[in-house]
């Protein structure tokens, strides 16, 4: 049975996204991987993938969008507005088009205005929703690198010289200790569905009851973890490493679409 709802592409290195819809997912998210339609549809983000490669980008679903019984002008309404709402959230760089769907020429009938109009109204997200999208606009701002003045601004701002750490320096050893414990940990059944996340390795390891080195290792070479599980982190990983995980997750997301 199809699946719809809203996905997101993010450049990985600079945080830039893209919001699409589809009725069906899973006929939507292959055609992101058909070189030959990369080529033929000349849009923005199939030549940001041309030029980046899949492995430079984190795919995720936003939001599935239950269509059952519902009359194809209320189904593109339901859809239309769940994808502007992203839009409007999340403010998407590669999206060259800000209003959904105006990409595709086409124009809404007075009843299709009227339903997207009344549905964004009474737009609600559930806890589990809204969770992700505060993952995922973390994720966008830990993709992105700070000059030393943003990042000292930012220090100030939010710290200040009250805090008994300011000016003090630490070793190497100290802060590459601090960045494991500040690492989030998320955790994604083998259907694509998150099923759990920490803050930090030491919490993941607590929770589970194993070593830190071990949640580390799971999480970098993205091997099925206690049968059950599978383990990502967010924009910390190196390129290489990340690649390799986030192509994992997007395999997932494929394949659960077409259950």
């Amino acid at each position: 049975m199809e699946k719809s709802g809203i996905y997101l592409w993010i450049l990985k290195d600079s945080g830039k996204m893209y919001v699409g819809s589809a009725v069906d997912l899973s006929l939507k998210l292959k055609d992101y991987y058909s070189p030959l339609n990369l080529i033929r549809r000349d849009t923005y983000i199939f030549r940001a993938i041309i030029s980046h490669g899949h492995s430079a980008f984190s795919l995720s679903i936003l939001e599935y969008i239950d269509i059952t019984n519902l009359s194809k002008e209320k189904i593109k309404a339901l859809i239309f507005s769940k994808e502007q709402y992203y839009f409007d959230l999340y403010l998407p760089e590669y999206n060259t088009q800000k209003i959904a769907r105006s990409s595709l020429g086409q124009k809404r009938s007075e009843a299709t205005k009227a339903l997207i109009s009344k549905i964004k109204s009474g737009l609600t997200h559930t806890p589990k929703t809204r969770l992700k999208i505060n993952e995922t606009l973390k994720g966008k701002n830990l993709s992105k690198t700070l000059n030393t003045e943003t990042r000292t601004k930012m220090a100030l701002a939010k710290i200040g010289n009250k805090n008994p750490n300011f000016g003090k320096v630490h070793t190497a050893e100290s802060r590459a200790k601090m960045g494991v414990r500040e690492i989030p940990i998320f955790v994604y059944l083998l259907d694509g569905t998150l099923e759990n996340n920490f803050t930090s390795v030491t919490e993941a390891g607590k929770f589970f009851k194993a070593q830190n080195k071990t949640i580390l290792k799971y999480v970098k070479s993205g091997e099925i973890f206690r049968e059950k599980y599978l383990h990502l982190k967010n924009s910390r990983t190196n390129n290489n490493d990340r690649g390799n995980i986030l192509l994992l997750q997007v395999i997932n997301v494929v394949k659960f679409v077409n259950q």
